[in-house]
């Protein structure tokens, strides 16, 4: 009997074996090997940082986000992928056209939310025109997120772009029109683009391709308000050098990420979102409160710019007592869409990560925090210019700050005190009171200091305050008199510091980036696969039969309806 099995059991082992031989003869490239993979679950991607020399560009809307976007994708010339929430800017489509015809052999895939609040004719009629041109266009999967809000850029697997801001008129805004205040960063590294095109390939696979059936939209309006803004940022920041990058996502590492930037804090926190929901909730926001709660009680000087209609008093009723200034972003000439921390002058998060728990739990989210002071300091420019003109009615029209945002032993301190609340009444008197450590108080009257504001105004008053020693403390308060009436700004602290030591990790530890053998993960990952692929040949279809019960690789059914969310 044994005898009659023995042909049987011989054809199995060397089909095996030539099933494992196979692979080495006809190696896969990267590319090819990412799309061959099973689904990646959002919580697969773990917390890694890259330590290395590489490019990175920073940018902002309304200031020169068109320019260099444009440049990024004219630069393509094997690939472009995106994974956005939302397409409403007919330029950009505009755009896609001429590369398509000027570069034909140039692949993009396009990865968008399907539900998008906001977006749904325009998604449709993007999807639509995209797949009628040709190329792949997919819906992010309905199932493993809330919303897909991430917004990331992918160009020839070199470099990878964050966006605060979707792909919309009011985020690369043509110039001379309104748009909003959003932070864009691009990375050029090899390495850290392999993360992110590993979440692209996963949210991909899981994705349903775009069907007309799905609606086709309307075409998209060029129309877009005009604005006077300058564009002091109109030049995008270009900075090389040894750099340490933290890919994050939700519902990942966001969370993770954004407390790791808070609890690193040693001088300043500086953070610009448009809203903090689920207060008292228990949920994720309220440990990013307890965060920045915990850095002023530890000696950080805290600033948040926020938007007025959202949560705005309940905020306030949280951070003013505990001595920290929030203003509302000014919208004369953009509106605050930004979700950017910096931290000492030297951290930076750059992320779509809004301070909802849905957004941080529950949503694709998309960022990355960068340690390197030029690129910190360049988004600090950016956000101290939108602290000068923000709005501040709880604050008793008044507010203030200071530069350099941390001084050292050798820096005079020009600290200017913004009087642009009270610029329709006549100001009578201003002062700033500064207290060195726990001295005496100075009362400096600087009335006839004044000079002219970002709005072109003469609304700022300032007063020069002489170096000091490493690790003194100085406390600083403006007030502002009309008539018999004094308005005092929330009292802040400036912190002298020669050095600041590197911050203190998390938990989760990090790590440099390594190559692994692209054949060893084809094995590693397929090899099960290619057991019971030989089994089910030899035993008479078994394959077959795990395909159609979701057991091998593409076995995902795709039918799926199409839901609006609300």
């Amino acid at each position: 009997m044994s005898s009659n099995h023995h042909p049987t059991l011989g054809l199995f082992v060397v089909f095996l074996m030539l099933m494992a031989a196979a692979p080495l003869a006809v190696a896969p490239t990267t590319n090819q090997i990412a799309s061959m993979s099973t689904p990646v679950l959002a919580e697969t991607y773990e917390w890694q940082t890259f330590e290395k020399d590489m490019n990175v560009t920073t940018f902002v809307s309304s200031d020169g986000s068109r320019d260099a976007l444009w440049h990024f994708l004219n630069s393509a010339e094997e690939s472009i992928y995106v994974e956005i929430y939302g397409i409403n800017n007919p330029y950009i489509l505009d755009l896609i056209h001429e590369l398509h015809d000027t570069k034909p052999t140039l692949e993009m895939k396009f990865l968008i939310g399907e539900g998008s609040l906001g977006y749904f004719t325009p998604n449709d009629y993007v999807a639509n025109n995209l797949t009628e041109l040709g190329y792949e266009v997919k819906w992010t999967s309905e199932t493993d997120f809330r919303y897909a809000h991430q917004k990331f850029v992918i160009i020839d697997n070199e470099t990878t772009i964050i966006h605060s801001g979707n792909w919309a008129k009011t985020s690369f805004p043509e110039e001379g029109k309104k748009a909003n205040r959003e932070w864009s960063i691009a990375m050029t590294d090899t390495d850290v683009t392999e993360y992110y095109r590993s979440v692209f390939d996963g949210d991909w696979m899981n994705g349903t391709y775009y069907h007309i059936d799905n609606g086709t939209g309307s075409p998209l309006s060029y129309t877009q308000s005009g604005s006077s803004y300058p564009r002091p940022f109109s030049e995008a920041g270009e900075f090389s050098g040894q750099m340490k990058v933290t890919p994050i996502f939700s519902p990942d590492t966001s969370l993770e990420g954004i407390l790791y930037c808070i609890n690193s804090a040693q001088a300043t926190l500086d953070i610009q979102i448009p809203y903090f929901s689920n207060i008292g909730e228990g949920g994720s926001v309220d440990q990013i409160i307890d965060a920045i709660l915990a850095a002023k009680n530890r000696g950080v000087s805290v600033r948040i710019i926020t938007e007025e209609e959202y949560d705005w008093e309940e905020l306030a009723d949280i951070m003013l007592p505990n001595g920290i200034p929030v203003v509302w972003a000014d919208s004369t000439w953009t509106i605050l869409h930004n979700k950017g921390i910096i931290v000492d002058g030297r951290i930076v998060l750059v992320s779509s990560i809004n301070y909802s728990d849905n957004s941080i739990e529950n949503n694709r989210e998309a960022g990355v925090i960068i340690e390197h002071e030029g690129v910190a300091q360049w988004y600090q420019e950016v956000y101290d210019f939108d602290w000068g003109i923000g709005d501040w009615h709880e604050m008793d029209e008044v507010n203030l700050y200071w530069n350099p945002n941390i001084p050292t032993s050798s820096s005079t301190i020009n600290v200017t005190v913004y009087a642009r609340m009270l610029n329709d009444t006549n100001v009578d008197e201003v002062e700033l009171d500064v207290r060195i450590n726990a001295g005496t108080w100075s009362n400096n009257t600087i009335t006839s200091n004044i000079f002219e504001s970002s709005e072109f105004e003469q609304t700022n008053y300032y007063y020069l305050i002489s170096p000091q020693a490493d690790m003194t403390n100085i406390t600083v308060v403006g007030r502002i008199r009309v008539g018999a009436t004094w308005h005092s700004a929330v009292p802040m602290v400036i912190r002298v510091r020669n050095s600041i030591a590197s911050p203190t990790t998390t938990s989760t530890t990090t790590s440099t980036t390594t190559t692994e053998d692209p054949m060893a993960g084809f094995l590693a990952e397929f090899g099960v696969w290619l057991a019971i692929a030989g089994i089910g040949i030899v035993c008479g279809g078994g394959s077959a039969v795990a395909y159609k019960k979701g057991m091998l690789p593409g076995a995902k059914k795709q039918t799926r309806r199409r839901r609006r969310k609300k």
